[in-house]
């Protein structure tokens, strides 16, 4: 088996979105990029400085896993990597190596998976579907399940606004931010989330901003995972005063089970980073902030340069 040198480009992935819990996403332009080429023999050679233990290698098994969904092994493979995506701080590292393991499969074998087969990969892998679509997909995603079966889809959108990531030097494994959360809510909390998550999707396909402040609270995951970070409490409920920037903040939200906060903005980014920021540290949690933007496009093979 052999093919031509060829590149994956993955975003990373915010997911929640405030109410959405394991349901609404995006992608965010900020790429894992994986390297391909063929070598002899069989197996995957990993870079150099490659340090991850093969359990905790969620690209090795993703690979694995669409190669024997196909009744193959891998061939000789020589990869090189390059992950600016922070790790354990709910940018969805794990589910962009997911989906590019299965991309590099598919690209390899010439099969190329179908989004339903890839995600069918790839969800009993990550265990939620949302930062798997987003990274899949690209935009604004809407995912559910029925049974083992995982659906996603794009939102049309007309919102206009750009992502201001806070994220702090903590980090936070999904199961601990899974574990911390009640086993069982009131119906006052249920209604609240239904009608955010509503009014969430009315925002986003419409593009009225300005329902963004009252559609990204959440009751079910954010008010017990803020607790897990000093300060994130307080950049989810704004700056206590108006700044001249208050206009420009749309919203804010934990991006997945954190500790990375996201304010969604229109303008003034730099300012609403730097108040992030800001309000963390007087907690007494270190964090750097950075800008980006919606990623369109999702997964995809590029030639290599």
């Amino acid at each position: 088996m052999s093919w031509e040198p060829f590149q994956v480009r993955v975003p990373a992935s915010t997911s929640n979105l405030g109410p959405g819990f394991d349901t609404l996403s995006a992608a965010l332009s900020l790429y894992l990029t994986i390297g391909v080429e063929s070598v002899e023999g069989a197996g995957v050679e990993w870079p150099p400085d490659w340090s991850l233990p093969l359990e905790e290698n969620v690209l090795d098994r993703s690979l694995r896993a669409a190669f024997s969904d196909l009744g193959a092994e891998p061939p000789g493979i020589r990869l090189t990597i390059d992950n600016p995506i922070p790790l354990t701080r709910g940018l969805g590292s794990s589910g962009a190596a997911i989906i590019a393991g299965i991309k590099i499969a598919g690209q390899i074998t010439g099969e190329r998976f179908s989004d339903e087969d890839a995600l069918r990969i790839a969800y009993p892998l990550e265990g939620h579907p949302d930062n798997l679509a987003a990274s899949l997909l690209g935009g604004w995603v809407l995912s559910w399940t029925s049974g083992s079966r995982v659906r996603s889809l794009r939102l049309h959108s007309a919102l206009r606004c750009r992502f201001v990531v806070a994220v702090p030097d903590q980090t936070i494994s999904t199961p601990d931010a899974r574990a911390i959360l009640p086993r069982s809510y009131d119906l006052a909390t249920a209604v609240f989330n239904i009608q955010r998550s509503s009014l969430l999707v009315h925002a986003l396909h419409t593009g009225k901003a300005r329902l963004l402040r009252e559609a990204t609270p959440d009751r079910l995951h954010q008010p017990y995972r803020a607790s897990l970070v000093p300060g994130l409490e307080a950049v989810l409920s704004g700056p206590s005063q108006k700044p001249g920037w208050s206009e420009s903040l749309l919203g804010t939200f934990i991006s997945g089970s954190g500790s990375t906060v996201i304010a969604l903005a229109d303008g003034r980014e730099a300012e609403i980073g730097n108040w992030m920021v800001r309000t963390l540290a007087a907690a007494g949690t270190r964090a750097q902030f950075r800008v980006l933007d919606l990623d369109t496009r999702g997964a995809r093979i590029e030639r290599s340069s």
